[in-house]
């Protein structure tokens, strides 16, 4: 079993933070959401990894890989223009040669082991595994409707009338078969090639594509609210965190809170779950819950909650609520940032 990550894509929902910045990169405590998609194949066992990106962003992911040491083999396929999903898969094509591949998107998070995935492809020997997950508004996605035994009777994208509330989120498992549909269909009224519609070819067609249901959480981190649902989530989910190697002077501490190596806190409240970075400085503040603060940050006689601040962002008297505040950034002087994207 092999991988591949798809990067590429605009990130036009989260402008302008990723106007030139890949939202892949976008850090859920502390680390990027593309590196977590890592661990979900490595936690498989899966160690041949092909990440898709684009001309734009993908020097950047190339970059911020090379500061971490993974045990896999990692390997990088441009993909020169959005041509769709399927067109992006099909690029992997050389690089998966003969064996079964997971194919995951970049910036979707979920609460599945991916080796019990594999396990039920396996036994089911099917051409095409497909992750669903039940939606309060089927209309906005693919969705699938199955049969008992959870084989896939009829894929429709966006459907106009009830089909199924079970939505495809974006974790799929196929054998090389798959390229063959992929070189059949036409591209959508988009003018690209949507992986729906190779596998709804493959079901057309009478081969075996199999659906499993996601129970618990999935969130697309293509979106603010996606990402600061994720962010929330993992928080909450963090086991009890250490803060041996930092300095908190004059400071109250409530719940689950992480402050990273070189950090200093003086005359702060900090009440959990938080996640705050290394060498970052919180003098004077107020930081809520469900809140990642990244490493180098400055943060001063301000009040934050619910909210991502990426590294290296100075922030004095400020009040900030569930926003995704970019790096590199000096705010002054803001009486209330609330659900913005700030860059």
């Amino acid at each position: 079993m092999k991988g591949v990550i798809l990067s590429g894509g605009k990130g036009s929902r989260l402008s302008p933070i990723t106007d030139n910045y890949p939202k892949q990169l976008i850090p859920i405590i502390g680390r990027p959401i593309l590196f977590h998609c890592i661990d979900y194949l490595r936690q498989a066992g899966i160690n041949e990894i092909c990440i898709i990106i684009s001309p734009e962003t993908g020097p950047t992911i190339q970059k911020e890989l090379q500061s971490y040491n993974y045990d896999a083999q990692i390997s990088f396929i441009v993909q020169d223009e959005p041509k769709g999903l399927a067109h992006a898969i099909n690029l992997s094509k050389t690089f998966v040669g003969r064996d079964d591949f997971t194919v995951l998107l970049g910036d979707n998070l979920f609460d599945k082991p991916l080796s019990e995935l594999i396990e039920t492809f396996k036994a089911t020997k099917s051409d095409s595994l497909i992750l669903l997950k039940e939606v309060d508004r089927p209309y906005d996605f693919g969705v699938v409707k199955f049969d008992a035994n959870g084989k896939a009777e009829k894929i429709v994208e966006k459907p106009k009338e009830m089909i199924s509330k079970y939505a495809i989120v974006g974790v799929y498992l196929f054998n090389p078969s798959i390229f063959d549909f992929i070189s059949k269909i036409n591209p959508s009224q988009r003018g690209e090639l949507e992986i729906t519609d190779a596998v709804a070819l493959q079901v057309a067609e009478g081969r075996d594509v199999h659906t499993s249901i996601l129970e618990s959480y999935w969130f697309d981190s293509g979106t603010r609210e996606g990402l600061l649902d994720a962010n929330k989530r993992y928080l909450i989910a963090a086991k009890k965190f250490d803060n041996i190697n930092s300095t908190i002077k004059d400071s109250y501490l409530l719940g689950n809170v992480a402050i990273g190596e070189g950090s200093y806190i003086e005359n702060s409240n900090l009440m959990g779950p938080i996640y705050i970075g290394k060498n970052t400085r919180i003098i004077n503040s107020v930081v809520g819950p469900y809140t990642t603060i990244a490493a180098n940050c400055s943060i001063a006689n301000s009040e934050l909650q619910e909210t991502v601040v990426m590294e290296s962002t100075k922030i004095t008297n400020s009040n900030i609520t569930s926003s995704l505040i970019f790096k590199n950034l000096n705010l002054r002087d803001h009486e209330l940032i609330i659900n913005k994207l700030y860059a």
